[in-house]
């Protein structure tokens, strides 16, 4: 994926909002200094942007430092294209932090620093995450003494991931991937993520299960496999097939356990409960796997689906939809973007951006839609896709399926201005529930903020539909209102919600949870 990481630096620079820079000559007459003591050419820059030379860490920082971008921007999503992609799972990150630090030098005082206040309650930004984790992938025979403190350090950055968002987010996922390829840390950061599963309050499920994907210790796949056949709800159902995605891809799994897997996936296509587009995710993860295991179930599963057009687009051809219908959506949302780049670079061409959209739209595996979704997040393209996708939601009958991938996108790209678009979608009656499910798992990520006016109405109406009809979609939703609160740190709304006796107890419990959270996890998943 190193085209993608030289697209990501090519069109942050040529759209840059200073508009010199849009000059490879001048920007390469300013790139020494800052993180990058070296000079570089036009030629440099070049290759740099044509992936026909990999940039380096210091590289993409000094990148964030010319284009005044937030610390961090650019390097986890570089960081997180190369991770999902590597050919390999596991090992240190393709953007090498450096060698290890010799022993008495300051480097490795700073390690010593950084470890004491990670295992502390002081707080812990994501730049600190970055840097301790990336300092410990250098030395992968690191001995933590006692061990369980590997343990202690994989839990606080545990606790912090599944409570930020963002950019904070995006440097603890990485952190803690960096940490499940650590030869003497992975086992305890596999079994951190056991242990929050097996938490009986606990309320986020889909990460710690899917985030296991990368790791090939037998404790993870033993977990993975365990959570698809016996599953603690269908969240954490639908992280194992995350997971298992690219669990089949490397190999992770013995003979026995691969032919497991389609019994498994069959019945999770029966079952009318599935998490969201569990069945999408089903189907091609059927299709992913070898020809010899597949064959049998292929043919019967080209029958049941003959009636759904989107799974069975999804077996036959990897995708949600037809490329001869999505063309038209993709052809839309790039030409608004297209406008800032003519505006900017007038006669340059961009060819990935469609490849993008279109994966954001109609990749059947979430991780995809979401990884091309914040590579467009990273780039001054945002705000204009953002808007297209707003348009594209406020266009009347809009396919259900479509509508999902859509708030799938504006959950990653939107901005205040997307939100009331949700917000609507949440208080809408009547939509299908896949495009219902979608908005409530939006509105705790899409930028802005909701009042507590609108919070409250929301969380009223599906509390009436749950009390008349004890549905599963508005108990469902109720729950994901109380995350979204969670990630506002809403917690006057939070202890109202604990309070209601006429809410669903699972829903009470939720909010409980939220408020329990420690003080120094909320200070510091904001950073």
């Amino acid at each position: 994926m190193a085209e993608r990481v030289a697209w990501l630096l090519r069109v942050n620079r040529v759209l840059a909002s200073n508009q010199e820079w849009a000059r490879a000559s001048v920007f390469a007459a300013a790139f020494r200094g800052g993180s990058y003591p070296n000079g570089a050419s036009e030629s440099t820059i070049s290759r740099w942007e044509t992936a026909k030379g990999r940039a380096s860490y210091l590289t993409i920082r000094r990148y964030e430092e010319l284009l005044d971008l937030s610390p961090g921007q650019l390097v986890a999503t570089a960081d997180t294209i190369y991770r999902y992609a590597a050919p390999a799972a596991a090992g240190p990150p393709i953007l090498s932090r450096g060698e290890a630090p010799p022993a008495g030098s300051q480097a490795q005082a700073r390690l010593e620093e950084m470890l004491e206040r990670a295992l502390s309650s002081e707080p812990m930004s994501g730049w600190h995450w970055d840097e301790l984790t990336g300092q410990l992938s250098t030395m992968p025979s690191l001995l933590i003494v006692p061990s369980r403190l590997w343990f202690e350090l994989a839990t606080r950055l545990l606790e912090e991931m599944i409570v930020a968002d963002g950019l904070p987010w995006m440097q603890r996922f990485e952190a803690f991937n960096r940490l499940l390829g650590h030869p003497t840390g992975q086992q305890a950061a596999v079994a951190a993520c056991v242990s929050l599963v097996g938490d009986p309050a606990n309320q986020v499920f889909i990460e710690p299960v899917s985030v296991l994907d990368g790791s090939a210790h037998p404790d993870a796949n033993r977990f993975v496999l365990g959570q698809l056949t016996r599953p603690t709800n269908e969240r954490t159902r639908y992280g194992a097939l995350l997971a298992c995605v690219r669990k089949v891809r490397y190999g992770h799994f013995r003979p026995a356990q691969l032919s497991g897997l389609v019994p498994a996936v069959s019945e999770l296509l029966q079952n009318p409960d599935s998490f969201n587009d569990a069945a999408a995710l089903g189907v091609e993860l059927l299709r992913r796997m070898p020809v010899a295991l597949r064959t049998g179930a292929e043919t019967g599963l080209r029958r049941a689906l003959a009636d759904d057009r989107h799974l069975h687009e999804v077996l036959s051809a990897g995708r949600l939809a037809a490329r001869s219908t999505s063309a038209v959506v993709v052809r839309r949302i790039v030409a608004a973007a297209a406008a800032e780049l003519s505006r900017h670079a007038p006669g340059l061409t961009d060819n990935l951006l469609p490849v993008l959209v279109d994966e954001m739209l109609y990749a059947p595996v979430l991780d995809v839609r979401l990884y091309a979704s914040m590579l467009i997040r990273a780039t001054p393209y945002a705000p204009a896709v953002a808007g297209a996708l707003g348009a594209e939601l406020n266009r009347p009958a809009v396919d259900g399926t479509l509508a999902a991938s859509l708030l799938w996108g504006v959950r990653v790209i939107g901005g205040a201005d997307q939100r009331p678009i949700v917000e609507r979608l949440i208080l809408a009656p009547g939509l299908p529930p896949e495009v219902s499910e979608a908005a409530v798992q939006t509105i705790g990520h899409v930028g802005g903020a909701s009042s507590d006016l609108f919070y409250l109405s929301a969380i009223s109406q599906h509390g009436r539909s749950w009390r008349s009809h004890r549905v599963r979609h508005s108990a469902a939703a109720l729950t994901s209102l109380v995350y979204a609160l969670g990630i506002a740190q809403n917690l006057r709304l939070l202890a109202r919600v604990r309070d209601d006796g006429e809410a669903p107890a699972p829903v009470r419990a939720a909010a409980g949870w939220w408020l329990s959270r420690p003080t120094r996890v909320y200070a510091s998943a904001r950073r």
